[in-house]
């Protein structure tokens, strides 16, 4: 009931603030819902500065979280879902295409959880070790100092690869790549699901431009169903 009404409002957000790949610029392609403690943003050409809820995301941004921070994402084309927790370097890229954004989360160190809904266009995620390909498949990664790289299974099926081999990573299996070797694969004893913990859906407030440049809130509150 909770993951439900998440998503309804997720379509009603979009709806209301009338993001369409037709309106948008190419370039923005994702949407902040939520941060927590320090989270830092910096274009090809800017400096650093704080991230907001409601801040939309270009391709090419790079953010990072502070200690005891997260930040969620939701993809403007089919609304997946992005977390990242404390310590994280990332950038996103994106591409506008017909049957949507293709999507790239490029990860140097840091933990993330991840939500792709099957209609997208498809999404990758890139370390410094290799790279996972998904398509409709829920996971967490964990992305070392050195680029150790390891993937737990929840839904779907994560592709894990490097030029040394790959290997299919399904619900309940982990999957570790490290770099210059075999991705391998084993039973995932236990997981850490960090990101239900996360209180994202209780309560929501977005901070917007309208069409006219003038600031506008949208703010919804709702119970979980029993």
């Amino acid at each position: 009931m909770k993951k439900m009404i998440c998503f309804m409002f997720l379509i009603r957000l979009f709806s209301f603030l009338g993001v369409s790949a037709a309106a948008q610029d190419n370039r923005e392609i994702a949407l902040v819902i939520k941060v927590v403690g320090s989270v830092e943003i910096k274009s090809v050409e800017d400096k650093w500065r704080p991230v907001k809820v409601g801040q939309r995301l270009n391709s090419g941004d790079f953010l990072r979280t502070g200690e005891e921070a997260l930040v969620a994402i939701v993809f403007t084309d089919d609304k997946s879902m992005i977390k990242i927790r404390s310590s994280s370097q990332f950038q996103l890229e994106g591409e506008r295409r017909k049957e949507g954004i293709t999507k790239r989360l490029l990860i140097t160190v840091g933990q993330v959880w991840i939500k792709i809904f099957p209609r997208g266009s498809g999404f990758r995620m890139v370390t410094p070790s290799g790279v996972a390909a998904v398509r409709g498949t829920e996971f967490y990664a964990y992305v070392a100092d050195l680029g150790r790289t390891t993937i737990f299974g929840i839904e779907g099926e994560v592709e894990l690869y490097n030029y040394q081999g790959k290997v299919s990573v399904t619900e309940g299996k982990m999957g570790e790549i490290k770099r210059d070797e075999a991705p391998t694969i084993s039973d995932a004893v236990t997981v850490n699901r960090w990101a239900e913990d996360d209180d994202t859906s209780q309560s929501l407030e977005i901070e917007f431009m309208d069409d006219q440049g003038k600031l506008k809130t949208f703010k919804l509150r709702y119970e979980e169903g029993k």
